[in-house]
């Protein structure tokens, strides 16, 4: 049994404006998450220890690399910055994953709606900022277009199982209309990539949850008005798009930039945020703002070298296995293997999404993934997970 030091409710409150600010606010994001990891850093460390599991190992790894890659990167001015920039995610995962073994059942459900009532809310304040022309693709206040639809595609895949046959009208209509305002965000967004994988989780939701025709037909439609009326209002971005449907963002020629360099550093890479200072074809872009690898596989493969990839799929491959392995239980009841699903399609499409943009350098992202983490951290702990060498499933 792991309990907390600190007053329960202090923490439930903590961990609700955390999630529900992802992306409405930054700085509340970092406060909230702050003052939560400065909670865990005092709780004892008997219970801390209790808490720890596969994950929790996996993310150790994966931190120690990326501090090898900073003391020996070429740049260590510029890749030193990763110590204070990257550390809110290290320090968040563990806080989430501590404190989301700490709180009760009811507590739980009530994070991960308030997680995707602000999901919802970020996707209405980027359909209301492109309807009034304010963006040319849809964003939030404190985010770009790119950061906004790989939110809500990661919010999506929990949110789509979230429904339930004997909720009530007003959950249903919620979960109906919710769906609907996360599509459309996405779509009027722009990203190819995202508007596909989204389109994937949807079907994959509906399918494994088994959700009637009827419901997804209406969320379709729904999307459908919603994003018609939307690029009725801004037509810019989308008319470029048609003219030029081929264009690639300057992707082929980070891919030019990347064969080039591809066994330079290879064990340890050049150091994290180094892409300004080794990309031999700055030149070329036509982006000149460009900062990254546009690929979080490539990128931390440059930035930590084949130790931070290894380690880094490592962690992915984990959250894979075992919620299939979970999902596929005998002895796991339809509600917790939905929930398993549900993290299971968000973590799926945020890795899916990051082949063409990337969630590890990102504020908002990294933890959003971190949360993630910590929620199937709570599935295998509740399933006897817990420490390398021991039983992880019962």
């Amino acid at each position: 049994m792991i309990s907390s030091r600190f007053n329960l409710n202090i923490i439930f409150y903590l961990f609700i404006a955390t999630v529900f600010s992802m992306m409405v606010s930054l700085f509340l994001l970092q406060l909230f998450a702050g003052i939560l990891s400065l909670f865990w850093l005092f709780e004892s460390g008997k219970n801390k220890k209790e808490a720890i599991d596969i994950f929790t190992w996996l993310i150790i790894v994966f931190g120690s690399v990326r501090i090898l890659s900073i003391v020996f990167s070429d740049f260590p001015s510029v890749s030193y910055q990763a110590f204070y920039k990257d550390a809110l995610f290290y320090l968040a995962f563990f806080s989430m994953s501590f404190y989301i073994k700490v709180l009760d059942k009811e507590r739980i459900k009530k994070i991960i709606l308030a997680f995707i009532a602000g999901a919802v809310l970020v996707s209405i304040i980027g359909l209301i900022q492109f309807n009034l022309k304010i963006v040319d693709r849809a964003q939030a206040f404190s985010s770009g277009y790119a950061t906004y639809s790989s939110f809500l595609l990661a919010a999506l895949g929990l949110f789509v199982v979230s429904s339930s046959p004997n909720s009530e009208k007003n959950e249903r209509l919620f979960w109906l209309l919710g769906i609907s305002f996360l599509l459309s965000g996405i779509i009027t967004s722009q990203g190819r990539t995202n508007i596909a994988v989204a389109g994937l989780v949807f079907i994959a939701g509906m399918v494994f949850k088994k959700t009637n025709l009827k419901s997804a037909v209406l969320i379709i439609i729904v999307t459908a008005l919603i994003s018609f009326i939307s690029f009725s209002n801004n037509r810019k971005e989308i008319t470029e798009r048609v003219e030029n449907p081929t264009t690639l963002s300057d992707r082929n020629i980070i891919m030019k930039g990347a064969e080039e360099l591809a066994f330079t550093h290879p064990v340890l890479g050049f150091g994290p945020r180094t892409f300004h200072n080794i990309f031999p074809y700055k030149n070329e872009l036509a982006d000149k703002g460009i900062g990254s690898w546009h690929n979080d596989f490539v990128q931390v493969y440059f930035e930590s070298g084949l130790l931070g990839l290894l380690s880094f799929l490592a962690i992915i491959a984990a959250a894979i296995y075992y919620g299939l392995k979970i999902i596929r239980s005998k002895q796991n009841n339809e509600e917790e293997k939905n929930f398993t699903l549900g993290i299971l399609l968000s973590v799926t499409a945020l890795i899916l999404s990051a082949i063409t943009a990337g969630f590890i350098d990102s504020p908002v992202l990294s933890i959003e993934f971190a949360f993630f983490l910590s929620l199937f951290s709570l599935v295998l702990f509740s399933n006897g997970g817990k420490f390398f060498g021991k039983k992880i499933l019962s």
